[in-house]
C-alpha cells in the first residue's frame, strides 16, 4: 500500500491510498511463460506494435491494461476479487466485465466474466429475489 498526503490551500488535507494487489507480481512472472504474450513482448521490444507496452511495473500491457497471462488459476482469483472481493458486491455480468476490462485484457475476457458469474450462488439467489 502507498499513501500520498496533500495539504490544500483551505487547510485542508487529502489522502490518497493506493494498492497494488499480490498479483501484479505473478502476472510479471507468469507472462514471461506464456507463449502467446512472449509474441507481444518481442513485438514491443523491436518497435513493431503500438498497441502493446511495458507499464512501469515491468508488466506487459495492451492499450494500457495488464496482459494476463494464459493461466486458469491467475484468472480465477482475478474473476474471485472482481466479484466476490470486500468492495464489489456482486455485480453482475455487464458490470463485472466493463469494471475488470479497465484493469486486465485477455482474449475471451468477456465469456469468462459471464460464465463466472453465471455459476456464482449468492449472485443467482439475489437476481431471482429481484
Amino acid at each position: 500500500m502507498f499513501a500520498h498526503l496533500s495539504l490544500l490551500d483551505d487547510g485542508s488535507l487529502l489522502a490518497e491510498l493506493r494498492v497494488n494487489p499480490v498479483w501484479v507480481e505473478q502476472i510479471r512472472s507468469k507472462q514471461l511463460m506464456d507463449e502467446t504474450l512472449g509474441t507481444h513482448f518481442r513485438q514491443v521490444e523491436s518497435g513493431e506494435t503500438s498497441d502493446f507496452g511495458m507499464n512501469s511495473k515491468g508488466v506487459l500491457c495492451f492499450r494500457g491494461t495488464m496482459c494476463i497471462p494464459n493461466d486458469d488459476d491467475l484468472r480465477q482469483s482475478i474473476l474471485r476479487e472482481a466479484h466476490s472481493g470486500l468492495y464489489a458486491m456482486h455485480p453482475g455480468g455487464n458490470k463485472m466485465y466493463q469494471n475488470s476490462r479497465e484493469l486486465y485484457w485477455w482474449l475471451g475476457l468477456k465469456h469468462e466474466v459471464v460464465e463466472f458469474v453465471n455459476k456464482c450462488f449468492v449472485y443467482q439467489k439475489v437476481k431471482a429475489e429481484h
